[in-house]
């Protein structure tokens, strides 16, 4: 995009593997780019091992990037303290340090969610869009005597100043929102080229 200046990369879903090979293949076609867009806009969630998995292509230090605290009681409030959320740096991978943007919107929930709060630990990285879904907990469930299931987050994710944006989703640094009037651009992508300018 941008004459090539800046690469676009889509993750539709987290569920979708990630391998270091794929990233080493991607991130080494768009090394002589400028800046990266990363679009996980209407990306319902996955395998949240597939965060760190990316996010360490983006460092090449060990980054404290989040908090994370475990319901340990029978009352709304009852969480552990907070037990710090580290993300690695690539041992043997390519990794991209220049700018990023990630364009997230509604619904981007569950798995998107928790990579958007992990983004903010990094300087370079902006979040552009709408805030997201929400759903940044680790679910745990079962099944009721009835057949019914039930399904239920037992962890939350807190940023680095220890807000919680669990349930009501990570909000963007620069909020943008589409034009469903005008189906000939994409305002979001604009702003975000037009950041990494």
């Amino acid at each position: 995009m941008d004459s090539g200046n800046v690469a676009y990369l889509r993750y539709n879903s987290f569920t979708s593997e990630v391998t270091k090979q794929d990233l080493d293949i991607v991130l080494s076609r768009y090394s002589e780019t400028k800046g990266l867009v990363f679009d996980i806009r209407e990306n319902g969630g996955g395998s949240i091992f597939n965060i760190p998995l990316i996010l360490e292509r983006f460092t090449r230090e060990r980054k404290l990037a989040a908090y994370t605290i475990t319901r340990n009681g029978e009352n709304y409030t009852d969480f552990t303290e907070p037990s710090p959320f580290y993300l690695n740096q690539s041992e043997d991978g390519v990794v991209y340090n220049k700018p990023v943007v990630v364009l997230c919107d509604r619904g981007s929930y569950s798995a998107s969610t928790f990579f958007s709060l992990l983004t903010k630990a990094f300087d370079h990285i902006k979040l552009v869009g709408d805030t997201t879904g929400g759903g940044g907990g680790l679910p745990n469930g079962g099944q009721l005597p009835n057949g019914w299931t039930y399904r239920f987050s037992v962890t939350q994710l807190l940023d680095l100043n220890y807000q919680n944006f669990a349930e009501s989703g990570v909000p963007p640094e620069i909020y943008v929102t589409f034009n469903w009037n005008d189906l000939t651009r994409d305002e979001i992508l604009d702003r975000a080229i037009l950041e990494l300018n």
